[in-house]
């Protein structure tokens, strides 16, 4: 990462690995920094609302501004494309279990948005 992060995406689903994405995330903002919290559901008829509001009650409670962007579609191409439309510098994500090496680990969102983002990520174990 080149010089100070400006633009920061964050996954957050509400899981430990989010909430260690977004504390992450938070401890890299600087003057002029924005975050973007984003929140993707797989079903159109649910929005991330709750999910959303958990991630703002959570940034208020250390007066932290963000924006929050409620997708729905596949988390790790919904991310991507929300940097490519931000322009953004940095995409922040959580695991949500540890590395084993396993088939699975090759379609996880965070092994999918490290292959496709057009910018830094931040894997947050």
């Amino acid at each position: 990462m080149a010089g100070q992060t400006k633009r920061i995406v964050v996954g957050f689903d509400g899981t430990e690995g989010a909430l260690r994405a977004l504390a992450a995330a938070t401890r890299l903002t600087g003057y002029g920094s924005t975050i973007t919290v984003v929140s993707v559901g797989g079903d159109p008829r649910q929005d991330g609302t709750a999910t959303l509001d958990d991630a703002r009650h959570r940034l208020l409670e250390q007066l932290v501004a963000a924006n929050y962007v409620s997708r729905t579609g596949d988390p790790a191409d919904e991310l991507v494309c929300t940097a490519r439309e931000l322009d953004a510098d940095l995409i922040v994500v959580g695991r949500h279990r540890p590395f084993e090496g396993t088939k699975a680990e090759i379609g996880s969102v965070s092994a999918n948005v490290v292959r496709h983002a057009p910018c830094d990520v931040l894997v947050v174990r």
